[in-house]
């Protein structure tokens, strides 16, 4: 079970760089966004750097530093959009009956993680041993944890989940199984035939029905 940790700080332009107001300057910073998730997922974080991010947005590497200080620096702008979709797409609410929506949040969970597949390759690099982005890392779950927990806490008290569940293990096991399966079909490139759909009803049965009180 991971360490709780406080989320970081949101990711703010560094001193001294653009915050891209423009229109223009939006323009330019997300060319380089868009090339560093090539540039990491094809080299790694470890063996990326400024000038080959730059090269890929056909672009001087002093024009990269007008708004990043460094590799670390736009990592970390790709981590806050992603870490920032994450939450607002694959949220799994309770619905009106109190169990878990969980086909559309993992359906829309497979599409982010298959669009920054090469942002989460590069992660997995920086994780052991444990540095800030790590820290990210570990506060995406436990984000998702809280929110879970307490749809089963709620659940419990609606008399619809088991009271023998207990909700803070519980919701970190569904996180596993949450990421985990994703992980390995996306960017490990794993497959055993089934489709999106598949994987999202076969998660969604499992969490959305396997918790439920006995019966009487």
């Amino acid at each position: 079970m991971s360490p709780r940790t406080e989320a970081p700080e949101r990711w703010q332009p560094a001193r001294g760089r653009s915050d891209a107001t423009s229109v223009r300057g939006k323009r330019t910073r997300d060319r380089i966004l868009r090339s560093a998730i090539a540039v990491f997922g094809e080299r790694g974080f470890a063996d990326s750097t400024v000038l080959d991010i730059a090269e890929d947005a056909g672009m001087a590497s002093g024009t990269v530093y007008q708004y990043f200080e460094d590799k670390g620096d736009i990592f970390r702008c790709l981590l806050q959009d992603l870490t920032d979709r994450l939450h607002r797409e694959t949220r799994m609410p309770a619905g009106p009956d109190g169990r878990l929506m969980v086909r559309d949040s993992v359906l829309a969970y497979l599409e982010v993680y298959r669009e920054y597949s090469s942002i989460f390759r590069a992660w997995w690099e920086l994780l052991e041993p444990p540095t800030e982005f790590t820290d990210v890392w570990v506060a995406i779950h436990e984000r998702s944890r809280r929110e879970l927990a307490a749809v089963i806490e709620d659940g419990q008290r609606r008399g619809i989940v088991d009271k023998r569940v207990d909700p803070e293990i519980t919701a970190d096991l569904i996180v596993a199984v949450f990421e985990r399966p994703v992980y390995v079909k996306i960017v490990l490139g794993w497959s055993d035939g089934s489709s999106d759909e598949d994987l999202a009803d076969l998660i969604s049965r499992l969490l959305g029905h396997g918790l439920a009180a006995p019966a009487g």
